[in-house]
């Protein structure tokens, strides 16, 4: 491999062809895994076409980095090329952050992960493909590629960038209106139908499949509206709603109405001994619908089948922490897999309509691609995070006072 790169002899044309040879086999690998993951054929990276630039760059960046480290131990090796690619990923994501303001990716979720840009898992698994590359891929294209006619590799190779330069001018502009689209849709949101809503989501599918941290950027603005919204109808009720949810006094009677037949139904109340955040599910499930109900009345929604819908949202009946068959195989992540056996359970023992069903499939958005489909099922997955959130603070607060108080049952 010692001189496979840097030849005298060789025309620039040849290393177009190297890079989009390698910019389509790191595209043909990133569908493998994105479509596996997604279970659909996903086209993904930033281009329309089937390239992905990110890998042909990596590609040249270890094939310099071997010219100069050939003669370097395999573990040296290794670890020079982990974090020659661990810093072209970083200032890839570092830059398209700062032109895009938005993130393509986010690792923040991984351990070992820095500013979400890059994490040690994908580091290690990038220096292992790069001994791979260099070993067997590189030689083989390389030997390949240097015995096409230099006019053929001339025309391919001009063809190539006019192709690259276009598709990545539309590519930016789809970016562009990417988020010109979720700022109309955090600005417009309430006045906006469900079906507008959903025509705008479905527009960006394709960037939103392949990068699907796309899903948080939007899911956080939609989120920061609905807050922003109903701010001013929390905090004068706030009390009034915690004092409702904790039984010291009595939920309003139109909320009972709605709702009496599943709370009295002899396979819903087998929630009450399954535990979940800081109580059964049971009794998280009957917050969050009865303050979907309270936010979607206030915002002239289908309160009713929010309020049915949040209710059903976890009707799983097994320790989620510790599961197997046959309600769910050890090996599933019960994070994705609980809505698909919600929504089975709720059909199984009630009557559940459009929204209901959607609320309960993807209240876990953005965890769960597709994004939800009505109003009442963004309300829904908002009174979920928010009374996690607020049950998570609550039980934290509750150690740090009993810490506090054996330290001073220690103090003479």
């Amino acid at each position: 491999m010692k001189n496979l790169m840097f030849n005298d002899t060789i025309s620039f044309f040849y290393y177009i062809l190297l890079f989009a040879i390698y910019c389509f086999m790191g595209w043909t690998l990133e569908v493998i895994y994105r479509s596996i993951a997604q279970r659909k054929f996903v086209n993904a990276g930033f281009l329309f076409g089937p390239f992905i630039p990110i890998y042909g760059l990596g590609a040249f960046i270890i094939i310099v980095m071997q010219h100069f480290f050939q003669d370097g131990h395999l573990v040296a090796r290794f670890i020079v090329f982990g974090l020659a690619i661990t810093l072209m990923e970083y200032l890839t994501g570092f830059l398209s952050e700062k032109i895009f303001k938005m993130k393509l990716w986010d690792y923040s979720e991984n351990k070992f992960n820095l500013h979400g840009h890059v994490c040690l898992h994908f580091s290690i698994i990038w220096a292992l493909l790069a001994l791979v590359f260099l070993r067997f891929v590189h030689p083989a294209v390389f030997q390949r590629v240097v015995l096409l006619d230099e006019e053929v590799a001339k025309i391919t190779g001009i063809v190539f960038m006019i192709y690259f330069g276009i598709d990545y001018t539309f590519s930016v502009m789809s970016l562009a209106a990417f988020r010109k689209g979720v700022a109309y849709l955090y600005d417009q949101y309430f006045n906006l139908s469900s079906i507008e809503i959903e025509d705008i989501l479905q527009s960006f599918q394709r960037l939103r499949e392949a990068f699907p941290d796309l899903n948080k950027y939007v899911n956080q603005n939609i989120n920061g509206r609905i807050k922003i919204k109903v701010d001013s109808f929390l905090k004068p009720l706030q009390e009034k709603i915690i004092l409702e949810m904790e039984g010291r006094r009595p939920f309003e009677k139109e909320y009972y109405e709605a709702v009496q037949d599943i709370l009295q139904h002899e396979e819903f109340l087998k929630l009450k001994d399954y535990f979940h955040h800081n109580s059964s599910i049971y009794h998280h499930v009957h917050d969050v619908a009865y303050l979907s109900y309270r936010i979607s009345k206030y915002l002239k929604l289908d309160y009713r089948s929010a309020a049915r819908g949040a209710l059903l949202h976890d009707f799983f009946l097994y320790d989620w922490r510790n599961h197997d068959v046959p309600d769910l195989p050890r090996e599933k992540f019960h994070g994705l897999e609980h809505p698909k056996i919600a929504v089975a359970n709720a059909r199984k023992h009630f009557s559940i309509n459009d929204i209901e069903e959607d609320i309960i499939k993807k209240h876990m958005w953005p965890l769960t691609i597709v994004p939800p489909k009505y109003k009442e099922s963004y309300i829904v997955s908002f009174a979920d995070k928010y009374l996690s959130s607020r049950e998570f603070i609550n039980e934290y607060k509750k150690r740090i006072n009993r810490r506090q108080g054996k330290k001073s049952a220690k103090k003479p």
